[in-house]
């Protein structure tokens, strides 16, 4: 659980115009981690005009609002909230399908990319995504969300929030992991445990040098690493 203030516009009384009230909630941490990479991802399209930084700017903002309104109206107990705009996000990050493109998100759901109403059920609702047990999960399949992997380069100072360089650094080592994949066997897991990192998933988590936050997941290709390392790479 963690402490967050929502913000939201209310007409000043006798005016025409509107001033910012903060309400204070506490939820979840996992939103509270969801919250800030879409936060940063807003402030990220201030200064980078890229079409996929705008796209994804337009996107936070949305979901932002829209989970605003959500907290405003809970009544509950903090650790009882389930968000219904942030559950879905958060399942698709869990089994490592990115959030916004929904061409691939039918294909996680479904073998034949049209998911019927019993598979979307039990790909979004059959396990809660705040349960502990889906850390590793989260963790593996971090490699295949460009988003959050370049917010958590920008949480462990290896990257600028504002750069347009880095955010697409990570999104061009982000088109070679997919392309690398579709040629594999399917290495996404839902539970984090039975696969291991690809050649060029090292290579990408080394270059974005987030070694350190995978350093459990790494442990098993020592070798691997040490020779990619002599390569600088």
């Amino acid at each position: 659980m963690l402490e967050i203030s929502v913000g939201f516009a209310q007409k000043i009384r006798n005016k025409d115009a509107y001033e910012t009230r903060w309400t204070k909630a506490h939820i979840p941490l996992l939103y509270v981690q969801l919250i800030a990479q879409l936060v940063a991802e807003d402030k990220h399209g201030n200064e980078d005009d890229g079409h996929e930084s705008l796209r994804r700017q337009s996107y936070a903002r949305e979901v932002l609002d829209a989970v605003g309104r959500e907290i405003r109206r809970y009544r509950g107990e903090g650790i009882r909230f389930r968000s219904a705009v942030l559950n879905p996000i958060l399942q698709r990050y869990r089994q490592g399908v990115p959030d916004g493109y929904t061409p691939a998100v039918c294909d996680a759901i479904s073998a034949d990319g049209r998911p019927t109403i019993t598979e979307a059920t039990i790909f979004y609702l059959e396990e809660d995504p705040l349960s502990l047990l889906f850390v590793s999960s989260y963790r593996r399949n971090l490699i295949y969300i460009p988003e959050s992997r370049w917010f958590l380069r920008v949480l462990l100072q290896k990257a600028n929030l504002l750069s347009k360089t880095s955010y697409n650094f990570v999104r061009a080592n982000h088109v070679k992991i997919v392309a690398a994949l579709a040629k594999e066997d399917d290495t996404v897991t839902e539970d984090g445990e039975d696969s291991h990192f690809t050649e060029v998933e090292i290579k990408a988590i080394l270059q974005e040098g987030l070694d350190e936050f995978f350093k459990h997941e790494l442990s098993w290709t020592v070798c691997v690493l040490s020779l990619l390392r002599m390569f600088h790479l």
